[in-house]
């Protein structure tokens, strides 16, 4: 019988870190809590890559058969969190080249266009309240699906998710210094939105 997460439940206090490795032991139960903890999560950041409902379903769900069947990857004092969202990336865009849904020029490396980034000062921190502000408002869900998927990922992670930006590197598989510079194009592209511009 599916287990019951009751506050006794001594796999409510475990981390993420000793689960995982409960895991790599095909402990069921391990695994039934770390879904728990992450599919709402992992489903909130494939819609970055993906708006549809059904198709953020489909990739939450493969990322979780991934994890459990690849879970021997998962090496010991390994952070769970960022292993995670990178499988959750990787399946998010193989699900995207798969369907064709996706503007291509959208998903292609920026690499090129962060020097310009680079050059420009960092923008003040976005405050909680105006990130759930521009998670609320459709016109602003609306012309964020202009920034590059893996920017808005970038603030989600940083913002919603709390990830570092060492953390943030895992996941997208790129040096710190690009996220940084992801992040600053995000936030500037934000910015407008908000402010009701929206050219960059």
């Amino acid at each position: 019988m599916p287990i019951s997460y009751l506050q006794e439940n001594p796999y409510t206090a475990q981390s993420d870190e000793e689960l995982a490795e409960k895991c790599r032991g095909k402990d069921e139960f391990a695994f039934q809590e770390l879904m728990r903890r992450y599919m709402r999560p992992i489903f909130n950041f494939a819609r970055q890559y993906s708006k549809a409902s059904e198709d953020a379903e489909d990739i939450a769900q493969d990322t979780f058969f991934k994890v459990w069947k690849h879970i021997g990857r998962y090496t010991e004092n390994r952070q769970f969190r960022p292993w995670l969202y990178a499988i959750a990336r990787n399946t998010a865009l193989d699900f995207i080249k798969k369907k064709k849904s996706a503007v291509f020029s959208d998903l292609d490396d920026t690499e090129n266009d962060l020097q310009f980034a680079d050059t420009l000062e960092d923008p003040e921190p976005l405050a909680p309240e105006i990130m759930e502000k521009a998670a609320l408002v459709d016109v602003v869900n609306e012309a964020l699906e202009g920034i590059h998927p893996d920017h808005r990922a970038v603030l989600l992670l940083h913002y919603h998710q709390e990830m570092t930006f060492d953390e943030i590197a895992v996941v997208v598989g790129r040096p710190m210094n690009t996220v940084k510079s992801w992040h600053r194009r995000a936030l500037f592209k934000l910015r407008d939105i908000l402010s009701g511009s929206h050219h960059i």
